[in-house]
């Protein structure tokens, strides 16, 4: 396995027990709709990621296709390596290991089960860090293969890059110091400073929200965690996923319970690559009927968040 860097930030990496702090809630299920809500201002819920729009069924993609036949298929057996663009800051997603030094995380195994179909080794990756930002400027260059970066997909985002079926789901969620009066994307973020990931469907959500906040914007969500420790920021607002990797790293934080939205991972392929997608879903496929999906997740995800989960049902369009 080769690990490329695109860009190298310090940072703080305290990575702490897998103890969930706070409200931390999978969109849809039991726990995300928690809090008195007699007692705090009601916070705002959007039906879909911001900056979208409704031309899509964000859920719908090509049938899986075991054929290796395909020219971007063909390229990548060829080249003999699968390039994968992930992120190495996203605790239980995509991090280093402060102990061995190798990339692993929820996102990585997948990248391996990708690589072990179509080339027969799940080590045969190279593994390029991209910021949030230029997920899709390194797909439409062809400097990655694929993205796996706890990527949401979008009819929006449909537009510049092709999706698989989604592996994944969650929603907009605010960490915030334990002491915080912010209750929800709400008349109680008025006036703080509120951090996101450049490029992400939270910097979307809070630049459209009627309540004025200071957007502090960053390359990748780690670094907002090391701004809230610094008491350079009020809040983060990015994935509740992500939200629990960074909790689980700074017990002086909680979520604020309640998702804000309802979102999708995919795994991204340069726009157009037909045959790529339905080989990476019929992968997808074969991980989640083999209960690949789930020890994946019971390894990273559910010791943090004590939630079952499962991905979402693909809808095939042939």
């Amino acid at each position: 396995m080769t690990t490329l860097r695109w860009l190298r930030r310090p940072g703080v990496w305290a990575v702490t027990s897998a103890l969930l702090l706070g409200g931390f809630a999978f969109a849809g299920s039991s726990a995300a709709e928690t809090g008195d809500a007699s007692t705090q201002p009601a916070a705002v819920r959007i039906a879909r990621a911001p900056g979208d729009d409704n031309s899509c069924d964000p859920l719908a993609t090509v049938a899986p296709s075991t054929s290796d036949g395909g020219l971007d298929v063909q390229r990548i057996i060829a080249r003999g390596k699968l390039v994968a663009g992930i992120d190495t800051n996203s605790y239980l997603w995509g991090f280093r290991d402060p102990n061995s030094g190798g990339i692993q995380g929820f996102d990585i195994d997948l990248v391996h089960a990708l690589a072990g179909a179509i080339l027969g080794d799940p080590n045969k990756v190279t593994l390029l860090a991209v910021p949030t930002d230029q997920r899709i400027p390194a797909l439409q260059s062809g400097l990655v293969d694929v993205v796996v970066r706890t990527f949401t997909h979008n009819c929006a985002r449909e537009k510049q890059v092709s999706f698989s079926s989604d592996y994944f789901e969650t929603g907009q969620q605010i960490l915030v110091p334990k002491d915080s009066k912010v209750t929800g994307l709400n008349a109680s973020i008025k006036g703080q400073r509120i951090c996101t990931a450049k490029g992400s469907t939270a910097e979307g959500l809070l630049q459209t929200s009627a309540y004025k906040s200071q957007e502090v914007a960053v390359e990748n969500q780690l670094d907002c965690l090391v701004l809230m420790q610094l008491g350079q920021v009020d809040a983060t607002i990015t994935d509740g996923a992500l939200a629990a990797g960074l909790n689980a790293q700074d017990k002086s934080l909680r979520i604020v319970p309640g998702t804000l939205d309802t979102e999708y991972y995919a795994v991204a392929v340069k726009l157009g690559s037909r045959d790529l997608v339905a080989r990476i879903n019929a992968v997808l496929q074969s991980y989640i009927a083999d209960g690949d999906w789930q020890r994946s997740y019971g390894q990273w995800i559910k010791p943090i968040t004590g939630q079952n989960s499962a991905p979402p049902a693909a809808h095939y369009t042939g």
